[in-house]
């Protein structure tokens, strides 16, 4: 299981954009916190495929006191061996 910390920004708009700061390329917006963290989970899934189907392993989770996280069963912990 990987984690990782979510900033929660609210838009002009009146959204509440989702940002995580190891994974910049991965951000969703909805229209209120529980939505844009309900996407996050999607997008973080989507992101960590993208690197993993490249070779790459996922980043270390920073360590953001009082940040949300998101939480993916899908993908192991970066010092892991990735699978053959």
């Amino acid at each position: 299981m990987l984690a990782y910390p979510v900033r929660l920004v609210p838009t002009r708009e009146g959204r509440v954009r989702a940002v995580f700061p190891d994974l910049p390329q991965a951000v969703a917006e909805g229209d209120d916190e529980e939505d844009a963290l309900f996407r996050a989970k999607f997008v973080l899934e989507m992101c960590l495929g993208h690197l993993t189907s490249h070779g790459h392993r996922p980043p270390p989770a920073s360590e953001i006191c009082g940040a949300p996280m998101i939480e993916t069963t899908k993908f192991t912990r970066a010092e892991e061996p990735l699978a053959s």
